[in-house]
């Protein structure tokens, strides 16, 4: 009886013991949580990159069947920046707007503040133009805000960090730009609009249809990603969807003339343009080989003095891959070390050229 006590006794001190772990097995327990979360961490980023990237270009997809709803109606595509589809010098994204179930957002192109002023933070009161003409004081009035700073979310690219960071536009920025090649035309890769000959209303006006696109619709690129901020080649830069019209007010033309705000988003830097283009700013968005695109590009947000290297002139992404459309409604992402004419053969639509892709 005693022996049979005994054991149960060294039993429970055994069994006091065991409980809770010692400090070597926590640690080891410690590091094999490190070494999962190691593991892990790279494939949930991946999955949520690749989740972003579909969404992106799920955006072009809308865009481009904007643009094909667009030409079965009007027969043509919009101009990069002009008179078109009843909107007086809007441009590309906002000729799009009717054709993306957007019809609400375009029509508050004819809604304007006619005393608005630069640094203005809000309307304070507007009237109906009678015409759509999208101005500086152009109004949104569901949100009583700026139509300018109105968010389009197929517009905006997730994987585009630099969104929020816009001046007076945000929420109104973009990750995407047009072709100029296609949309304002190749004669006008230089054009200074508004001298002899070439009118605000026709400058960036290259009339494409299906029939100018010569080297093939599938072989065309029609819109590319472009971040919405970037200062390295100059502060601030960046893609504004509003971005693009010439006009700036007065007399002369055959513009509307009712007092609308003198500032109507000339075409500059801000512009969601690439492949080639005039700003009134003087910007000339880069032409031919040297306007390959940028991926991933350091520093978006520091203009080139503080070490930033983003080209506003330039299509850009910040994406391990550059995201294009192409004229067919076919997207792909282009690597970054694509050679630099087969990019511009992929820009011209008339240059006979035939850009072929590696497998």
């Amino acid at each position: 009886m005693s022996i049979h006590r005994e054991s149960y006794i060294v039993w429970k001190k055994s069994d006091r013991l065991r409980q809770g772990f010692t400090l070597v097995e926590l640690l080891v327990v410690i590091a094999i949580i490190g070494v999962l979360v190691g593991l892990l961490l790279p494939a949930v980023q991946a999955a949520r990159e690749a989740a972003r990237r579909m969404q992106c270009q799920n955006n072009f997809k809308q865009q481009i069947l904007a643009l094909h709803n667009c030409h079965s109606a009007l027969k043509r595509f919009p101009p990069q920046s002009g008179n078109f589809g009843g909107a007086w010098y809007a441009p590309l994204y906002y000729h799009m707007l009717p054709y993306m179930e957007n019809n609400t957002v375009w029509t508050m192109g004819s809604t304007c503040d006619l005393a608005a002023a630069v640094g203005q933070q809000s309307p304070n009161t507007w009237v109906d133009l009678g015409y759509t003409w999208p101005t500086w004081g152009s109004v949104n009035p569901n949100s009583r805000t700026w139509l300018r700073q109105t968010s389009i979310p197929t517009f905006r690219c997730p994987s585009d960090s630099t969104l929020g960071n816009g001046l007076d536009w945000t929420p109104g920025d973009s990750s995407y730009a047009g072709n100029f090649l296609v949309f304002g035309g190749v004669n006008n890769i230089t054009t200074v609009c508004g001298a002899a000959g070439y009118p605000w209303e026709t400058c960036w006006d290259g009339r494409a249809k299906f029939s100018t696109i010569k080297d093939g619709t599938s072989q065309t690129i029609m819109l590319a990603e472009k971040l919405s901020r970037c200062d390295g080649a100059g502060a601030p830069g960046g893609t504004w969807w509003m971005r693009g019209i010439f006009r700036i007010g007065g007399t002369g033309g055959s513009q509307p003339n009712s007092g609308v705000p003198v500032d109507s988003y000339p075409g500059d830097r801000l512009s969601a343009v690439f492949g080639g283009g005039r700003g009134r700013d003087g910007v000339i968005f880069t032409y031919g080989i040297a306007s390959r695109f940028q991926v991933s590009p350091a520093y978006p947000l520091r203009n080139s003095t503080n070490g930033g290297r983003c080209d506003r002139r330039l299509a850009t992404s910040q994406h391990s891959l550059m995201q294009v459309a192409y004229a067919d409604g076919s997207v792909t992402a282009l690597s970054g070390t694509m050679d630099s004419q087969i990019w511009f053969w992929s820009l011209t639509p008339d240059g006979g050229d035939v850009a072929i892709l590696p497998e």
